[in-house]
């Protein structure tokens, strides 16, 4: 390709791509200087950005020649998808200004040798955090790159390269981590009753006096990080020696100060406490000192986010203890008597041992005698100590069977709780997942809204007229069935067992007779082969499903359930749809810990064609649920009419993509997955993505419960 074909190929495809009213010229001329190598990859790379965004087309194609010749093109690739999956998770100016900070992005490149990425290591942090007392913490990225705590998440950048050594990067990762754990278990949100003033309330009463509120909260956060490093000293030496490893700020304590002295020796002190650190900002911030320089593993506070979340946390386990304790209560005092027993239980009150201490070692006791707490009652309890000082003695009210907490109504209650099947239109109840495009080569992060509900039942007598109008087969199904079940498999040449086994006895005594050493393995035993299954039924009820086939995909649910029943297999039922990535549903007609009963027969009648079909996603989620199964084989039986396809744009070539990765994944976790599929078009897309031996054509609908159970018993046994 010569230099005017380059030219005028950019001419053409930039005034195709970029709907802007700037002129494509200037981007033009940087291209046309490269080599012809790198034009056919900033082309291909523009096509491919433009289907998302064209400004951010144009961005790419104004930033990429100097992008190429300091990454070069593997490293301009990771730069432009680096730049996208911002895009996708912030938005087009934060994307734009990803395409522009080319600089940064180099430096991060020429440490990548020695950088810790947070998925590298997430599942050791997790397991670390685990093993230090306090409530279950969960450990997500920091899109922003600032590591902080809601008190129920940690919050960590996305990787670390401060150092030029792997291991230090990691230790910086769990100390950081740490110590964002030691703000939830060490009071620096807690309060000291309910209705007491929050953090943020205090951080703000002093910015307000002072007139810089951004200053006292870092001031604040330093003094706390003092406090809470000698926590660690005190109780976890190893982590101290971890946390001196780096830079401190004790280093760098201004000039002698003898009032800094003073508040971080108090700081220091065992009993020091989050009211310390306050009343150490308030005295030293108007001295306007010269602070030292931040702790590296200090992280941000965020004050507003942590009451958010420790607010509703403290309603919602107020409560489940409440709840608890009536349970507690209705075991002490053993079946009901009469009417002076009962009034006599009623006045029965449970009290808090006035000092229970950051050991865990919490005292409930139930008229002045210590009360031996269940697991999750202790739980609650411990979860509640670490956000209060003291619990109120109301709040130690059992609740009874039905009733609802003080201070609630049930009138109030059905007016502020939604119903548990209906997820409604927010995204705390949302589960993110990746999905592959395949043009970029990578994933789209956290892009796909999932949100998991009971499917809606309908009492009627579907199951019933199913299982009458199929009675012959009915039956056939459960013979063959019958002859899948446990059977006793006779195991010969045993060292041990029921009976003699003639053919190896024969066998040793002819090895005697010739001069060998006679085995002892000349007995049979009866061994009992069982199943070890674990199955995962996904059923398309998009709305191309609706009529025969919609009423098809329930006759055969229920005929397998019938046959199932019989070999006592692990399985459970998903019936999936949706409509774009921001509303991707998945309906649980029968999870592995749920009975064939009549609720579950309701709910495969209940089954209704609803909206699109992007499968990726699905997939994914149902590998996670399979993966947390105890079983040998884990099969993934994916009943559907069509191909993958959503309204916005997840359909073609991107949707059978991001399917077969999907599925891919699921092989590389150890789960084979098998389509079933009434779509006779089916032989251009699904030996693609399930592979040529794991996909069935069923040609006519009709035949579609009469297929699905042989289907299965071929696959399982």
């Amino acid at each position: 390709m010569n230099p005017r074909d380059i030219e005028q190929a950019l001419d053409e495809h930039l005034g195709a791509v970029l709907s802007s009213r700037r002129t494509a010229e200037a981007p033009a001329r940087g291209l046309a200087a490269l080599s012809g190598k790198q034009v056919e990859f900033a082309l291909h790379w523009t096509e491919v950005i433009s289907k998302s965004n064209s400004e951010m087309a144009y961005q790419f194609v104004a930033h990429a020649p100097r992008a190429l010749a300091a990454l070069g093109v593997e490293g301009t690739r990771r730069w432009l998808l680096r730049a996208l999956e911002i895009y996708d998770r912030e938005g087009l100016y934060p994307g734009s200004a990803a395409f522009a900070d080319i600089d940064s992005f180099a430096r991060e490149r020429r440490l990548q040798h020695v950088a810790v990425e947070l998925s590298e290591v997430q599942a050791v942090l997790e397991r670390f955090i685990r093993g230090l007392a306090g409530r279950e913490l969960k450990i997500a990225t920091a899109a922003d790159g600032r590591a902080r705590t809601d008190t129920e998440t940690l919050f960590l950048p996305p990787r670390i390269h401060r150092f030029d050594r792997r291991e230090m990067n990691y230790r910086l990762y769990k100390t950081t981590a740490a110590l964002l754990w030691a703000q939830t278990r060490f009071g620096t949100f807690r309060r000291a009753a309910p209705d007491a003033p929050h953090l943020v309330e205090h951080i703000a009463a002093l910015g307000e006096q002072v007139g810089d509120h951004g200053r006292v909260l870092r001031l604040f956060n330093l003094l706390e990080t003092i406090r809470l490093t000698a926590c660690f000293e005190r109780e976890l030496p190893g982590l101290f020696r971890d946390m001196q490893s780096f830079e401190t700020a004790a280093a760098a304590t201004p000039a002698r100060d003898a009032t800094w002295r003073h508040f971080t020796v108090r700081l220091q002190a065992a009993d020091a406490t989050i009211a310390d650190t306050l009343a150490a900002t308030a005295s030293l911030y108007p001295l306007q000192l010269p602070w030292p320089a931040a702790f590296l593993y200090q992280g941000e506070l965020d004050p507003a986010a942590a009451q958010a979340v420790s607010d509703a946390r403290v309603d919602s386990e107020r409560a489940q203890l409440q709840r608890l304790l009536g349970e507690l209560l209705a075991a002490a005092q053993g079946a009901p008597g009469d009417g002076d027993a009962d009034d006599e239980a009623e006045q029965r009150r449970f009290h808090l041992r006035d000092d229970p201490g950051q050991d865990g070692g919490i005292e409930l006791q139930l008229d002045g005698e210590a009360v031996s707490l269940p697991p999750e009652a202790a739980a609650v309890l411990s979860s509640l100590l670490q956000d209060l000082q003291q619990l109120p003695e109301d709040w130690l009210t059992p609740a009874g069977d039905g009733e609802y907490p003080p201070g609630r109504s049930a009138e109030a209650t059905d007016a502020t709780v939604a119903p548990a099947d209906s997820p409604g239109p927010g995204q705390d109840d949302a589960i993110f997942y990746d999905e592959w495009d395949f043009r970029r080569r990578s994933y789209r992060k956290n892009w796909c809204a999932l949100r998991e509900s009971p499917a809606h039942p309908l009492h009627d007598d579907f199951a019933a007229l199913t299982v009458e109008k199929y009675r012959p087969l009915v039956a056939d199904i459960r013979r063959h069935f019958e002859a899948l079940r446990d059977h006793d498999k006779l195991l010969k040449a045993q060292s041990g067992g029921d009976d003699i086994d003639l053919d190896a006895l024969i066998t040793a005594r002819a090895d005697a007779r010739a001069g060998t050493e006679m085995t002892s393995r000349v007995f049979t035993r009866k061994h009992k082969a069982e199943r070890d299954l674990a199955v995962v039924f996904m059923v398309d009820v998009s709305g191309s499903t609706k009529g025969w086939i919609n009423q098809a995909e329930r006759e055969s649910l229920i005929l397998l359930c019938e046959a199932l029943e019989i070999l006592r297999d692990q399985y459970a039922i998903y019936a999936f749809s949706g409509m774009t990535r921001n509303r991707c549903e998945i309906y649980a007609v029968k999870t592995f810990a749920q009975a064939y009963d009549r609720d579950t027969r309701a709910r495969i009648s209940g089954l209704r064609p609803q909206d699109y079909t992007r499968m990726g996603v699905v997939i994914r989620h149902l590998s996670a649920q399979l993966g947390r199964v105890e079983a040998r084989t884990r099969i993934l039986i994916t009943l559907s009419d069509g191909k993958p396809d959503d309204y916005d744009g997840y359909r073609g070539d991107y949707g059978i993509e991001d399917t077969r990765q999907a599925l891919l994944e699921a092989r590389h976790a150890g789960i084979h997955p098998f389509c079933i599929t009434i779509d006779t078009a089916a032989g251009d897309y699904l030996p693609h993505m399930y592979g040529h031996a794991s996909y069935v054509v069923v040609d006519e609908v009709r035949k579609l419960p009469l297929k699905v159970a042989d289907i299965y018993r071929r696959l399982t046994s």
